[in-house]
């Protein structure tokens, strides 16, 4: 290494040392492209998150060209500056002769066996295949194998996500019925099978869904279906998973701001509870260049959520405060 490339090096990784605040600050600069410590950059569209062993874990889709969106894993202390771990998926799989594609893969860990779980969309480029998929792990870095692949009980499922309950119930939920209809299905304890189903929202044309629970509530963001364009996202909540959800009202501006929702994350600060929405900016301007978009959401008692985007913001891990003046 010559001394200029050693001194650029060192800039750059000074740089992230720098941003990442010992005293539990993180800044998030929204429209730029994820990087590494290493430069390269992050592949993980449509991401996932676990929190586990003290770290935070992302899985995501490689739209990395001529990949067939392989699943990627990467680990972060304060949720901006992600190390890449390995590729933890890479199609075509061994057994597998068609053609095969994964989206929206998510990850979970079971407390009946301590395995890690990744659910996906697990599709043709046609999008006839319409199945879903579960990948299991003894490590969170893997190897994971799969074990499921096909339509949840019989059901045709694309565009998907999953949500653990405060027992530990956990559930994969997918758009369904050509697109028509939104599908809750209930897992297995090791959660790598489906096992009941509900449908939600019949004929509305949802996608993308995201659920988190606060209390006794049960909250909802969804997209239309419109391909890789932005749209209005709409919310609803509810008392219980399969009954009870309030009519989808529009939250946020026409487009999301440009992105489609993927992940909302839960910060137990020591001083407050604080949630953050992750959405996806597809296609920034190449689908390999899409752009992961993170800001503060509320979501107040008897009323839709509210978005706080913001160029620039500051939230503290460990207390769970947040300054959007940055």
């Amino acid at each position: 290494m010559n001394r200029l490339s050693f001194l650029i090096q060192f800039l750059v990784l000074a740089g992230i040392a720098m941003a990442q605040n010992t005293d539990g600050w993180t800044t998030f600069n929204n429209g730029a492209l994820w990087i590494t410590p290493s430069g390269d950059t992050v592949q993980a569209h449509a991401p996932g998150f676990l929190y586990d062993g003290g770290r935070w874990w992302m899985v995501g889709e490689d739209r990395t060209p001529g990949r067939l969106a392989d699943v990627n894993l990467y680990s972060s202390d304060d949720l901006r500056h992600w190390h890449f771990e390995r590729k933890v998926i890479t199609l075509p799989l061994p057994d597998v002769e068609e053609s095969r594609m994964i989206e929206r893969a998510k990850i979970l860990r079971s407390p009946s066996t301590g395995q890690y779980i990744i659910w996906c969309h697990w599709e043709a480029p046609d999008y006839r295949a319409s199945e879903s998929a579960s990948f299991v792990a003894d490590s969170i870095i893997g190897p994971y194998t799969p074990v499921f692949r096909g339509r949840p009980m019989g059901i045709k499922a694309r565009d998907c996500n999953v949500f653990v309950d405060n027992d530990g119930t956990a559930y994969f939920i997918a758009t369904t019925n050509e697109n028509r209809d939104l599908g809750l299905f209930r897992l297995s304890d090791d959660y790598t099978r489906a096992v009941s189903h509900t449908v939600l929202f019949p004929g509305e044309r949802r996608e993308a869904p995201v659920i988190v629970r606060i209390g006794d509530t049960y909250h909802m963001l969804t997209s239309a279906c419109t391909g890789w364009a932005p749209n209005q996202c709409k919310y609803a909540r509810s008392y219980s998973l399969t009954n009870g959800w309030t009519p989808l009202t529009p939250v946020g501006d026409a487009t999301c701001y440009r992105t489609q929702p993927a992940a909302v994350v839960t910060i137990r600060g020591t001083k407050k509870t604080t949630y953050l929405y992750v959405g996806d900016r597809w296609k920034d301007p190449t689908l390999f260049e899409s752009k992961t978009i993170v800001f503060p959401i509320t979501f107040p008692n008897d009323a839709p959520c509210r978005f706080q985007p913001a160029d620039t913001f500051r939230v503290n891990l460990r207390t769970g405060e947040v300054n959007t003046n940055s």
